[in-house]
């Protein structure tokens, strides 16, 4: 894998550091996947939000499902 510099201040290398990785990219990888899957969750509770302020789209969904629920199970 090809590799680059990054130029950080002397404080965030020292965060880095002391987050104790193998090295400094597995340490900022670990980060950046936590922040990943934050915002995954974020979104799926924004979105849960947004189907609970509007039943009627929510109804639709959930009719959907189970018409292909259905389907499914006649295919079995």
């Amino acid at each position: 894998m090809a590799s680059t510099t990054i130029k950080v201040s002397v404080e965030t290398r020292d965060r880095i550091k002391a987050h104790g990785g193998a090295t400094h990219e597995e340490t900022i990888v670990a980060a950046l996947d936590a922040l990943d899957e934050e915002e995954f969750w974020a979104q799926a509770e924004r979105s849960k939000t947004w189907l609970d302020a509007n039943p009627e789209v929510k109804a639709r969904i959930d009719a959907e499902i189970a018409e292909r629920d259905g389907r499914i199970g006649r295919a079995r």
